[in-house]
């Protein structure tokens, strides 16, 4: 099916996009073979390009690029995943490249794992929870982040890697 170490690393918005180079470097360590592809907004949010500039990260940018023309394969990560792409994929939306590749992987059977980020008000939203249930029935797995009174954040990359680790080496 293609590279089996391979992880697709989809980065959304959310404010704790500033952690990517560090879960890039954790899932480097592990021998992954990292590609990772942003939604148009991470550039609200922080500047893309010292994000991918790290050794060994593949960017994807465009829809020509290697190795698209093999794709779907390997695991698929959204971290940080907003609430509006956490919507999307339950909803089976599609706008962009980085939502037709999740899409197109989640059709074809590839593992997703989903690391939630968004603010309070967000994450207690009704669709969340609709969406929630129906990716956690399609078979994704949820990386729950860190909820405390004042805020929700992000999973810590721990936690994340360790659940990309399992699935990556048993393909």
């Amino acid at each position: 099916m293609g590279d089996e170490s391979a992880v697709f690393l989809f980065v959304t918005g959310a404010g704790t996009a500033i952690h990517v180079p560090a879960l890039i470097g954790a899932l480097l360590a592990q021998q992954r073979t990292v590609y990772s592809v942003l939604t148009p907004n991470v550039a609200q949010v922080t500047p893309p390009a010292p994000l991918m500039a790290i050794p060994g990260n593949h960017w994807i940018h465009a829809y020509r690029q290697e190795p698209l023309d093999r794709y779907p394969f390997g695991t698929l990560l959204v971290a940080p995943c907003t609430f509006n792409t956490f919507n999307k994929i339950a909803l089976g939306l599609a706008d962009n490249l980085a939502t037709a590749m999740i899409a197109d992987g989640l059709g074809a059977g590839c593992p997703v794992i989903i690391a939630p980020s968004m603010n309070r008000g967000l994450w207690a939203h009704p669709q969340t929870k609709a969406s929630l249930t129906r990716l956690e029935r399609w078979g994704c797995t949820i990386v729950l982040p860190q909820i405390t009174e004042r805020q929700v954040t992000m999973a810590s990359i721990e936690q994340i890697v360790s659940a990309v680790t399992p699935i990556s080496t048993t393909m």
